[in-house]
Order: structure tokens, then sequence, then C-alpha cells
């Protein structure tokens, strides 16, 4: 009798341990994903001024960020000579996504801009 008390308390403490290390883990992960920062990805309709020559140019599309360095505009459609359907991406969160929309708005040849 006393052999069978301790595998049955041998197997609860087993079985404690192994509860503990899941609930450890599963505590663990969702820490980590509620600590990943948001991601910046808007889509964006912009008008230049004409005097821009070649909007699609990867050199301007960069100079519109101007000193946010973590964010990209990529071009998604070429609407006319001066408006441009654009997607910015960079980290987030979500106000530090507004704050380089308000610098591209600012820009001396972005006559409008829109976010869809």
């Amino acid at each position: 009798m006393r052999i069978a008390n301790f595998m049955s308390t041998h197997d609860m403490r087993h079985w404690k341990s192994i509860v503990w290390l899941a609930l450890s883990a599963a505590s663990l992960s969702a820490n980590a994903v509620a600590a990943a920062p948001a991601l910046c990805d808007l889509q964006l309709t912009v008008e230049l001024t004409p005097d821009v020559p070649d909007p699609s140019d990867a050199g301007f599309l960069s100079s519109l960020l101007g000193n946010h360095p973590g964010y990209r505009l990529t071009i998604l459609l070429k609407r006319s000579g001066s408006v441009l359907d654009l997607e910015l991406t960079g980290p987030g969160p979500d106000y530090l996504c507004h704050d380089v929309i308000d610098a591209i708005r600012k820009d001396g040849r972005v006559q409008s801009l829109y976010t869809r």
C-alpha cells in the first residue's frame, strides 16, 4: 500500500510540474505578443505639384519621408502625372505613423494627401 501511495504522490508532483511549465510558457508567449510594436501600414493618395520631374523616382519618394528613416513609401498606382497611390510602411505605434503623414503633408511638393 505504501508503494501505491508513493507512486501517486510522485505522479502528482510530476503533473504539477508539467502544468506549471505549460502555464509559464503560455504567459511568456502572451507577454511577447503584447509587447510586439504595432506596425504602420497605410495607403495614401498624394497629389504633387506639377514641377516634380519624376514622382516615381525612389530618391524622390524617400525624400518625402524626411527624418523618418524607419519608414518606406512604395508606389501602388500612378494615376496621372502628379497623383500617386502610395503605401506607407514602418514601425508603429499609430501616432508615429501619423507623425510621418503630417511631415509629408508639410512638404512643399505635396498639394494634398488623403489616407485610405
